[in-house]
């Protein structure tokens, strides 16, 4: 009975101090539930939806994920890019870019097919958020046949699980028309799931995300870590206490009362003491930052931050120079093996929709050299004043 009045007082006391359990991201533990049709994929069966937290929230993740996105990409796939695969419209560049995304953020993506009524080819092709999916468990012949999905794997109660049978080139008639087609990459002790590219990153990722709200958190809450207030004139009752911890808090603090003066009223005993606490110096931030940023870099594989527009001291007599050659490296390292790994299996399935063409992508155009300037006005002839519809003369 001491105990609880003791700890209901120290409720009261605003110079308590508690402390907050770090919590570092785990890998995902891929599991079996007895009671569940499908395998579990990380901690409440969450995994990629702390994935997809992670590219939201860090700036330097996002724009990785976005350039090796982009490089796989480039400017879509050549001769059917602008053909339509879907009765929503939907063109094959437009499916294709939806699946690289997903695939470098997951290392994995998926697609609804569907097969015409004689099953000799598919009629139709749908991206599925790769995050919606989960896969069923094995049969007797270590073979999943069927994959789950449902928009709210964190409410499943509400929104149930809808069960699609696992792609097959022989059982796709009548209700197994309708098929998910679940590819990733290979991934040593997991049988069901893939784990992303950049999966020893995750704590540095974790703590670009958390570095970036502290330091929103410490301008907001300005005056929280740099000064300690004293009040010379006794203790006054817990309610005192609050109200005037909360005029101070709403006077001083934030970064819309910076600049304002503290006035005081009184005798020298008495006076409140007011004093600064010294936060940690400027070069542990930039050293922090530094090593966050080259750790995510290098979890991508992306050996020049000039790549993502960040400027950086090389030896290199031009910026230009430095990006030429740091997307060669990056092309053949990072890009091509991934872009391989997805028009290889996406263009499988294209060519069960009737595209029995060689798939290739339309490479990115990174950087115009004078060379490419001169062949354009080498290419380009001069128009004819008289045709000429601007009026404008030739130079």
């Amino acid at each position: 009975m001491k105990d609880n009045k003791n700890m209901k007082a120290n409720t009261e006391n605003l110079y308590s101090v508690v402390g907050s359990n770090f919590n570092a991201p785990m890998l995902p533990v891929i599991k079996e539930i007895n009671n569940k049709d499908y395998v579990f994929y990380g901690e409440l069966n969450l995994f990629p939806d702390k994935l997809i937290e992670l590219y939201n929230s860090s700036a330097m993740h996002a724009t990785c994920i976005n350039a090796i996105k982009d490089g796989i990409f480039g400017e879509g796939i050549e001769l059917i890019g602008n053909e339509y695969c879907n009765t929503k419209g939907e063109t094959v560049d437009d499916v294709f870019e939806k699946v690289v995304l997903d695939y470098t953020l997951y290392q994995g993506y998926s697609l609804n097919v569907i097969w015409n009524r004689e099953g000799t080819a598919i009629a139709e092709i749908y991206h599925i958020p790769f995050n919606n999916v989960r896969s069923g468990k094995m049969d007797e012949d270590d073979e999943v046949v069927e994959y789950f999905f449902t928009n709210h794997w964190d409410n499943t109660r509400k929104y149930p699980a809808k069960p699609y049978r696992a792609f097959s080139a022989t059982d796709n008639k009548g209700d197994n028309a309708s098929q998910i087609f679940y590819y990733y990459s290979y991934t040593p002790g997991n049988d069901f799931y893939p784990l992303p590219a950049y999966a020893a990153g995750l704590n540095d990722i974790t703590l670009d995300a958390k570095v970036s709200r502290f330091h929103v958190n410490n301008i907001s809450n300005g005056l929280a870590p740099s000064l300690f207030i004293s009040f010379k004139n006794g203790i006054p009752t817990p309610e005192q206490r609050r109200d005037v911890h909360s005029e101070i808090e709403n006077t001083f603090s934030g970064e819309e009362n910076a600049g304002r003066f503290f006035l005081s009223f009184s005798d020298a005993d008495t006076a409140p003491e007011v004093t600064p606490i010294n936060a940690a110096n400027d070069s542990y931030y930039l050293t922090l930052e530094e090593r966050i940023s080259s750790r995510i870099l290098t979890a991508h594989r992306i050996t020049s931050p000039a790549l993502l527009g960040i400027k950086d001291s090389t030896g290199f007599s031009s910026v230009a120079d430095e990006i030429l050659v740091a997307y060669a490296h990056f092309e053949g390292t990072v890009i091509e093996p991934k872009r391989k790994k997805i028009l290889t299996s996406f263009g499988y399935i294209l060519k069960l929709s009737g595209w029995n063409i060689n798939i290739c992508v339309i490479p990115n155009k990174i950087v115009e050299t004078p060379q490419d300037i001169t062949e354009q006005e080498i290419a380009t002839p001069d128009v004819p004043e008289a045709e000429n519809i601007n009026n404008q003369p030739q130079a």
